[in-house]
């Protein structure tokens, strides 16, 4: 049983060196490997440019949200003792 896990072992090793020999030789290795690059150009610049858009309109929402909120106060004299705490009625 070992000598056959062992000769499909064999077997299999020399099929990928010439398969990966006739690719080396094809270029076709090249190839994919610089189709990987330029997605990954492309992803990481599509990333970039969400994070920034994005970024751009948290920015200007939070100058929006700040010069619109209005806070809400009431004339009046207050002291320390007349707030109330957090348990408190």
């Amino acid at each position: 049983m070992i000598k056959g896990l062992l000769g499909v072992v064999v077997a299999a090793v020399i099929f990928a060196a010439i398969a990966y020999g006739i690719l080396q030789i094809l270029g076709i290795i090249a190839l994919i490997a610089a189709f990987f690059v330029v997605l990954g150009v492309l992803a990481f610049f599509l990333i970039f440019m969400l994070l920034f858009v994005f970024g751009f309109i948290l920015f200007f929402a939070a100058i929006y949200y700040m010069i619109e909120k209005k806070p809400t106060v009431t004339p009046g004299e207050y002291t320390l003792n007349m707030e109330k705490g957090k348990n408190e009625k």
